[in-house]
């Protein structure tokens, strides 16, 4: 909070009148009834920390039956994973299940100190892999930005029946030179503390993402304290920033690697990035690959993007494309299509 107030100050300052509204939109923010949210899906399955999780609500989590996913949802290590899941209005997980596609969501689990050394490779070779051996047989795999890299490391290790990654970042280089500039320079001031910690606070990640449009981030607070008070858009909003400002703190190295060799080497686009000897690119995946992007997402911008054939470019941005307004009829279907497409004849 600290960090966004100096930043809104820095914004409004010569607009006291905005400041005010957008105080006023905070602290309504913080004092919402957050009663609807709801609990973590049941642990269907468990590698040292990391869990295999059911759809919050679900059948398997209530009836606890043993039927294994078929889906497993992959997120980024930055932020909560239940974005894919995130209530019982919007869950992409949830509405998978209602058409007969049963999926479990991968939690990375706590991060402590001890945890410095992980990275994505690790990640996917120590974690995610373990957890699908466990499992009867190949399954579709679906990654959402970091953890599209996760997923798509870990399925040129392992036969996959699809391959799916939502707003994935691949080419950094076709990051703005100055923004990739300003964050090597985030990483240098902070690198220190974080590598004395062994941790990459939430915080300075949060600096990051604020200030790739800090007017937008305003925005969207001012909208929110115009909204009818406990209305659906109100709670929308008052989850989706929830999720949004919370999460796990990053191993240092996972926090070295992305500033250092994605955002400042760009070893993925350079096709440099190598997990336990193997290449990792979109031809040595064993299965089949879709690419879902965005045309307006600011974290993970269509440059930067895998650009793969067949890729399909949606309008919404990079949150709002799994729960935005338009997610139930755009990408949940065409996600649900795909998949369908792939799986083993009867």
């Amino acid at each position: 909070m600290p960090l966004f107030l100096a930043l809104a100050r820095q914004q409004l300052a010569d607009n006291p009148a905005r400041l005010l509204q957008l105080l006023q939109a905070l602290d309504r923010y913080a004092r919402a009834d957050r009663g609807y949210m709801r609990p973590p899906g049941k642990v269907l399955l468990q590698h040292g920390k990391t869990m295999l999780r059911s759809a919050a609500g679900s059948p398997t989590a209530a009836s606890g039956s043993d039927e294994h996913p078929r889906i497993i949802f992959v997120p980024s290590p930055i932020n909560a994973p239940h974005v894919l899941d995130m209530d019982a209005e919007c869950s992409l997980m949830g509405w998978l299940g209602d058409q007969g596609l049963s999926s479990a969501l991968v939690d990375w689990g706590v991060t402590t100190p001890c945890d410095r050394g992980d990275t994505l490779d690790t990640l996917a070779m120590d974690r995610l892999l373990p957890l699908l051996s466990q499992l009867p047989g190949p399954v579709h795999l679906v990654g959402y930005c970091l953890g599209g890299l996760i997923a798509l490391a870990s399925a040129c290790h392992a036969d996959v029946r699809s391959l799916t990654l939502i707003a994935t970042p691949w080419h950094f280089s076709g990051y703005d030179p100055q923004r990739r500039t300003e964050l090597g320079r985030m990483w240098a001031h902070h690198r220190p503390a974080c590598e004395a910690m062994g941790l990459v606070p939430m915080e300075v990640m949060q600096h990051g993402f604020w200030t790739l449009s800090p007017d937008k981030l305003i925005e969207k607070y001012m909208n929110f304290g115009a909204m009818e008070p406990d209305s659906g858009p109100a709670r929308r909003f008052v989850a989706v920033e929830d999720w949004a400002n919370g999460g796990e703190p990053l191993p240092f190295a996972l926090g070295e690697q992305l500033f250092e060799q994605l955002y400042g080497a760009d070893i993925t686009g350079q096709g440099a990035w190598t997990v336990s000897g193997v290449p990792i690119n979109a031809a040595n995946v064993r299965g089949p690959v879709l690419e879902l992007a965005s045309a307006s997402d600011a974290i993970v911008p269509l440059a930067c993007s895998p650009d793969l054939p067949g890729r399909q470019v949606l309008a919404s941005g990079h949150v709002g494309m799994v729960v935005g307004s338009s997610a139930p009829h755009r990408l949940w279907p065409m996600l649900k299509d795909w998949i369908l497409s792939h799986e083993a004849p009867n």
